[in-house]
Formats: structure tokens, sequence, C-alpha cells
């Protein structure tokens, strides 16, 4: 998602990965023994998140592995960055490994392409004005797969 994290609590810094990725902390043991040993607090509710800037790489074209590729397709994305796009990913990859992903689901649409535009179901503050949307910029990973498994149906 081309971002540098600064953090003084290593066990916040964890547990906000974590949940960027779509896990709870409570999904990697180590977090809550690291905090019930005192090194500090997955408590995402006291982290003071500061972005320093937006991404200034110029945009490239990769290559998307295959499983990427296979996710994507139950994507729409117009003019999304990446934080959110990489946040949907994240979620669909949660929501394929539980075996809920499947032929003919709408797709999910995401991107500042979508804002003051109607749709079925979409990602991200700008697609505020689809049937059903997930605020957010970034939503979280772990926001969306609750959200789609709340919300996507055929």
């Amino acid at each position: 998602m081309n971002r540098v994290l600064g953090f003084l609590d290593p066990v916040l810094c964890d547990a906000y990965v974590c949940d960027c990725m779509g896990y709870s902390p409570d999904d990697v043991e180590y977090i809550r023994l690291a905090e019930a040993l005192g090194v500090g607090s997955a408590d995402l509710s006291t982290a003071n998140i500061i972005p320093l800037n937006e991404d200034c790489l110029p945009d490239r074209k990769m290559e998307m592995p295959r499983r990427v590729r296979t996710l994507a397709a139950y994507t729409a994305p117009k003019d999304a960055c990446s934080a959110c796009y990489g946040s949907l990913i994240y979620a669909l990859d949660r929501l394929s490994d539980a075996g809920l992903l499947r032929r003919n689901l709408p797709p999910v649409s995401i991107g500042q392409g979508y804002k003051d535009k109607t749709g079925e179901i979409g990602v991200g503050s700008c697609t505020s004005c689809h049937q059903k949307h997930l605020k957010g910029c970034p939503p979280k990973a772990a926001d969306i797969v609750d959200f789609l498994r709340e919300n996507w149906a055929e």
C-alpha cells in the first residue's frame, strides 16, 4: 500500500497492520501475549494516526499475480487509490478463504470515479451514492469483510 509507519508502541503497530489487512489482533497470538506482558497495547481506539503525505510515486503498471487477478474480477474500480483498493483485495481474499466468493455476485464499485454516481454496492466514501456502501477513506479491510458478508448477495 506504499506506506511508511512509525509507532512508539510496537504492539499497537502490529495490531494496526493486522487491522489494515483484515485480521483481528486476536487472530495473531503473539500480539495478545505481548500485550499481556505489558510490552504495549493492541487497543486501536487509542491510536493517533497522522498521515504525512499522499503517494508520490508515478503511476506504474505491474503484472498482477493470478490470485489477485481472480479477486480483482469481483471489483469495478474507477480511479481507486491504492490504499482503498488494497484493502478491498485483502477483504476479498479473506472471503475467498472462507469460501464465500461465488460467480454472479455484482462487482464491488470502488474509487473516485464513483463520486456522485449511483450503483448497487460499493466500498469507500466515494461510493456514498450507491444503494449499499461502506464509508471510509480508506475503509478498513476488516470492515469491508463484515460489510460484504452482510450486504453482498446474488
